[in-house]
């Protein structure tokens, strides 16, 4: 009886126990199923048309050129109703790029998605890569509760030479300027720091020039006589020009020109270039010799020149002529013929053809199109010796007559879509600014910087945001829009559908831009903002730039800054 009685006690207190284990199981059910259910991500990638190796060290910038080169872009979602964790992206290139990291997300919610944008390190030994081959991108995601995904996709590294026009997909292509919306990344092609190319501007200065250095003095005529001198040097050494164009191209949907550029160690060793190439060949020298290049681009041709004191000057390099040329000019004949060029190029820019446009060079080197890294080469160094030999002491320049009667050309909207900043001179720029061209141009503050918008919407085109994440400006286009009010409430509609308001209210117009002034936000704050709105490319573009309700006027020069720089 005593046995059977304190059975009946121990499960008296047993039940209890049990009933209140069961309860919590049934509490925390899905909790716990949480933590061991896996989640599931959807991949879309989108990735460049092809590698071209003289650009390596924009690819691996995520701040040069407001991170436009990016070497893919994935769009990670998590589709399912369980929080991703510890989500690890990782990539290679077999043969070219080891595996590595290139981001981690600690938490991913249901729902949520995150923009990946992957900017490659490729080793300086990428530019000794001569012709074209076809790789393979490996993308690989791990994730705590995750199963393993495994992404690739083929990719041409082109050889170090070639260089293809646009990556614009043909159906996207609004103006014909876009045929040609890589013309930055020739700066990657200039190089200064070359030591043939030191070399050569060496002996431009000892034969030609007689030692004198334009720089020195920041005399106009004293550039121009340096950019006869470079012109000398290429007549006298029987350089020819070579006229031959590009080749379109299809690279994985994307239908653009591309073109073998020689560089410049090798028009100079080898005497002969194309328009662009002797172009690019005047840039490294004049900037290596301290001034600032600039290249000219027009339709089917290209002519170099460079800028001082706000004022623009330029010389026809290809009047060295070739066969069937038909003659050569000399220093004097090629810079008048450059500046009759320029007065025309300010006419095409003036009507809004934005074929017309210009690289500068210093300027697109401090936004990041860096130059390729070159080794010395003794032998290259003797063809240098050989070609001096020719040099005349003092040439055919005569600094007085070339600059007589040529003052240069003012040139502070020179818009086209490329570089036309001037780093704070003449052009209206503050110091400490930077520049973006585009179909609508501005300049805004350094430390500001661009970020993967939140919004899915395809006309946002760049969203940068200040340090303290209290200002933020927006770059839109609209093809086929007619109107800035059509604009605003397309952005309108979008941030409705998020949840979030957005009231305006048209504010007048300021040259050819209209304005906007409003204020929109969710979720508990909200952003004044003013937009500007333009005919641009068959629709409507601009900006729209403001600060978080509340905090303060700190922003307000930075914001009128922009807006006056708004072209």
């Amino acid at each position: 009886m005593k046995a059977i009685h304190q059975l009946t006690k121990s499960k008296s207190i047993l039940f209890p126990v049990v009933l209140m284990l069961l309860g919590a199981v049934v509490l925390f059910r899905k909790p716990l199923i949480g933590l061991v259910s896996k989640a599931n991500l959807e991949i879309k990638i989108e990735h460049a048309p092809v590698i071209m190796p003289a650009v390596y060290k924009v690819y691996e910038n995520e701040d040069a050129l407001e991170g436009k080169y990016s070497l893919f872009k994935m769009l990670v979602t998590n589709n399912s109703n369980t929080t991703a964790r510890n989500v690890e992206i990782s990539m290679e290139i077999p043969g070219y790029i080891d595996k590595k990291s290139i981001q981690k997300i600690p938490v991913l919610l249901p729902d949520q998605s995150v923009v990946v944008n992957c900017y490659p390190a490729f080793d300086q030994k990428i530019v000794e890569k001569t012709t074209p081959s076809k790789e393979r991108v490996n993308i690989k995601i791990t994730g705590s509760n995750l199963d393993d995904m495994e992404e690739t996709f083929p990719i041409e590294i082109k050889g170090r030479n070639e260089f293809m026009y646009t990556f614009i997909p043909y159906d996207e292509i609004r103006t014909p300027g876009e045929f040609f919306d890589n013309n930055t990344l020739i700066s990657c092609f200039v190089t200064p720091e070359d030591p043939i190319i030191k070399y050569f501007t060496q002996k431009i200065q000892e034969k030609i020039l007689k030692g004198e250095a334009a720089s020195v003095e920041n005399k106009p005529e004293e550039g121009v006589r340096f950019l006869g001198g470079i012109y000398d040097a290429t007549y006298l050494s029987h350089m020819v020009y070579s006229g031959t164009s590009g080749v379109p191209s299809q690279d994985n949907g994307i239908s653009s020109v591309t073109q073998s550029i020689r560089l410049p160690r090798e028009v100079v060793t080898g005497k002969t270039g194309l328009c662009i190439e002797l172009s690019i060949l005047y840039a490294s020298v004049l900037m290596n010799a301290g001034l600032d290049p600039v290249i000219y681009f027009i339709p089917g041709h290209a002519y170099p020149g460079f800028r001082m004191k706000g004022q623009y000057y330029a010389i026809e390099a290809t009047g060295i002529g070739g066969e069937g040329m038909g003659g050569r000019a000399t220093a004097q004949q090629a810079f008048e013929t450059g500046m009759k060029e320029l007065g025309e190029f300010m006419k095409g820019v003036q009507m809004g053809d934005d074929r017309y446009q210009v690289l500068d060079v210093r300027e697109a080197i401090k936004n990041g199109a860096l130059a390729m890294e070159l080794k010395d080469d003794q032998f290259l160094r003797q063809k240098i010796d050989e070609l001096a030999m020719s040099f005349e002491a003092g040439g055919s320049v005569n600094p007085n007559a070339m600059v007589a009667g040529n003052t240069g050309n003012g040139m502070s909207n020179t818009g086209g879509g490329n570089t036309g900043g001037n780093g704070g001179n003449s052009s209206g720029v503050p110091s400490g600014y930077r520049t973006y061209n585009g179909a609508v141009s501005f300049a805004y503050p350094g430390s500001w910087q661009s970020v993967s918008p939140s919004t899915n919407l395809q006309q946002l085109r760049k969203l940068l945001v200040d340090p303290t994440g209290n200002a933020y400006l927006e770059v839109y286009q609209f093809p086929g829009v007619q109107s800035a009010e059509q604009a605003i409430r397309i952005v309108q509609q979008d941030v409705q559908a998020k949840g979030g308001y957005l009231q305006y209210a048209m504010a007048g117009q300021s040259g050819n831009f209209s304005l906007i002034k409003g204020q929109s936000g969710g979720g508990g704050s909200s952003i004044d903002w003013v937009a500007a709105f333009k005919p641009a490319g068959g629709g409507m573009a601009g900006i729209a730039v403001g600060t978080v309700s509340g905090a303060g006027g700190g922003f307000q020069n930075s914001i009128q800054n922009i807006l006056n720089s708004l072209r």
